[in-house]
């Protein structure tokens, strides 16, 4: 399979968008930042994914969200919470999403999200879960962890919607650091490498009292983006930012 050259065609809008005074619903926000996850697996893929197919049918999707750097987990990482291209080996500090709306956490797993909701009520959590890396090893160790991912989401998307005091005014956010190569490889190993479509491009789902629901195929955003959108619901502006608020996410 030939690797797509589609990268340079990509533009983003820079930061400073700012949207209408609004008043927003969310109190809460749970940013699920998977590692290295095809959007084909999570969110094409039913049969793999019925959970996360659950949750993407109530909520806003963009199919086209783009990741730049693929190599580096926790560079990856840092451009979602930050909003600014990282540099490998660069010790400049910017702030995060953390930062910006303050009260939040970060944990390893989905599966400790209802406990460090419950005891810390943050603002926001966001929550690393790095189980997909076992694609290095084999493909089917990564199917697996896929389904188990899946099942994880579903457990946390239930217990949201049944508890008083979350169901209302909280938000999930589901988007990958980036995605994994088009194919396995001869090992029977699945990389994440740069210039395929599948490791560069992801899905992004936006299920909360503020979003839109739908599916946008044609918008391409940014890891960037993220970081601006977010902060944008507790009426914060990520003024270091380079990405962009995400047009037509939220409810007028």
């Amino acid at each position: 399979m030939k690797r797509r050259h589609f990268l340079k065609n990509a533009t983003f809008a820079g930061a400073g968008l700012l949207l209408p005074a609004h008043r927003f619903r969310a109190e809460h926000v749970i940013f699920i930042v998977t590692c290295g996850t095809r959007k084909r697996d999570y969110y094409e893929d039913e049969s793999l994914s019925p959970n996360t197919h659950r949750l993407a049918r109530e909520s806003f999707v963009f199919e086209e969200d783009h990741s730049e750097r693929v190599a580096s987990h926790d560079a990856a990482f840092m451009e979602l919470i930050q909003g600014r291209q990282v540099n490998v080996g660069e010790n400049t500090w910017y702030p995060t999403i953390l930062d910006y709306i303050g009260g939040g956490i970060v944990v390893d797993g989905i599966g400790k999200i209802p406990r460090a909701m419950q005891e810390g009520v943050p603002r926001v959590l966001v929550c690393r879960e790095r189980s997909h890396e076992v694609g290095h090893n084999s493909y089917e160790e990564y199917l697996r962890a896929v389904k188990a991912t899946d099942l994880a989401i579903g457990a946390v998307f239930d217990w949201v919607k049944a508890d008083p005091q979350f169901s209302h005014n909280t938000s999930i956010v589901i988007r990958p650091e980036f995605g994994r190569d088009d194919e396995v490889n001869d090992l029977g190993r699945l990389h994440h490498s740069y210039g395929f479509y599948c490791t560069h491009r992801v899905a992004s789902i936006f299920w909360g009292p503020d979003f839109n629901r739908g599916v946008d195929r044609g918008t391409v955003i940014s890891s960037l983006d993220m970081a601006p959108t977010l902060t944008r619901l507790f009426h914060a502006d990520a003024i270091h930012a380079q990405g962009r608020i995400i047009p037509g996410l939220f409810r007028s």
